[in-house]
């Protein structure tokens, strides 16, 4: 027999004993569980597992790189707490869209720290991947100097060739990074997918196939809450619920100069806080006093500013009697739900009269007195 034969025949026969050594009746044991159980090591304490898959998802502006340069800042500048949770610090892997928006926006929330970065940055463009070659990333991962504690690809769809909305690929292609990434990351390091959500859902859940939230372990939703004017992220997804109540923090916006190599200008950053349901609520209806206050006021200046005396038309089912001209009150008001509080706002700070149809049924008031008290 020949050498090239020989060579071939033991490749087949270890192709054949790895096939037989896989099979289910060879792979899983067969002894009884002992009821041992450990809870997992953690990057996050009890939100982030080690050796983790999680994701960040929202629409498109809602800031989601926000966050995750808050989370990165940390993990770069050796920081051992993270929004006053325990946090594994270390080396990062960061594959962005947009890589010089990414990285002036991360050296903002680093120089806004004022501490030194520690620990290495690996910035690098997404690359559209086949599934079959993640394999060859986790290669590339094994030549980094340490492990990373930490992988991000943002995004899904710009990092990873795969049909989004089909099971079948969204769970291999999870798997293949379970397989073949997370094991070359540091013993307490986590994977993070950048991600963006379906309309239909209104931002509330990830495009795409189940599959992608199914063989996940945790997801965070990153949302604009123009009723507070904030950006809020809410634990979305926990497999392990150690924690009483999903945490969530709202970010609020202001800028800080960032040094470039050719010059220097502001950078919008967000400072984060914990944040609750009761917070969001308050906030909530502290905005709607200041819009109440807000409008009460330009409501007060036109009806200072308008001749005397001044009718105010408030049954649309009356006529408006003869003679008189209405008060154009929606040019001031927006929304016509918040006539009725304005009606009673001018009542109650200017000197009125009612007015009556011939009739008899009242369909309005004057303003008679040139100021309020």
């Amino acid at each position: 027999m020949s050498t090239y034969d020989f060579d071939k025949e033991l490749e087949r026969l270890e192709e054949y004993e790895d096939f037989v050594e896989n099979l289910p009746e060879n792979l899983y044991p067969i002894q009884d569980w002992d009821m041992q159980i450990s809870m997992p090591e953690w990057m996050l304490e009890r939100l982030i597992p080690a050796r983790s898959i999680g994701m960040l998802f929202g629409p498109s502006n809602s800031g989601k790189s926000h966050w995750i340069c808050d989370f990165v800042a940390s993990m770069l500048c050796g920081e051992d707490h993270w929004q006053g949770r325990p946090l594994e610090h270390g080396d990062v892997v960061m594959f962005s869209e947009a890589q010089g928006h990414i990285l002036a926006r991360l050296k903002a929330y680093i120089e806004n720290r004022a501490r030194p970065k520690t620990n290495a940055l690996y910035a690098l463009p997404t690359k559209a991947l086949e599934t079959a070659e993640v394999e060859s990333l986790g290669e590339w991962m094994k030549k980094l100097p340490r492990p990373p504690k930490m992988m991000i690809f943002d995004t899904l769809a710009t990092m990873f060739s795969f049909e989004e909305n089909d099971n079948k690929e969204a769970s291999k292609l999870i798997k293949r990074i379970e397989d073949c990434l997370v094991p070359n990351l540091d013993p307490n390091g986590c994977i993070v997918i950048v991600h963006h959500t379906s309309k239909a859902s209104e931002g509330r859940s990830a495009r795409g196939a189940s599959a992608l939230i199914g063989n996940i372990d945790w997801s965070v939703n990153v949302q604009w809450e123009k009723e507070i004017e904030k950006t809020v992220a809410k634990w979305d997804k926990d497999r392990w619920r150690l924690v009483d109540e999903s945490p969530q923090w709202a970010g609020q916006g202001h800028r800080v100069p960032v040094n470039f190599t050719n010059g220097q200008a502001d950078v919008m950053i967000l400072e984060w806080e914990e944040f609750s349901e009761e917070a969001v609520e308050v906030a909530k209806e502290l905005r709607k006093e200041v819009e109440m206050d807000n409008m009460k006021a330009q409501v007060a200046e036109a009806v200072r500013l308008a001749n005397k005396p001044l009718y105010i038309h408030t049954n649309n089912r009356a006529r408006m009697p003869n003679g008189l001209v209405a008060f154009r009150l929606t040019d001031v008001v927006r929304g016509s739900k918040l006539l009725p509080a304005m009606y009673e706002y001018i009542k109650d700070n200017f000197a009125t009269e009612p007015v009556f149809t011939p009739k008899g049924v009242e369909c309005g008031f004057n303003v008679v007195a040139p100021n309020s008290p």
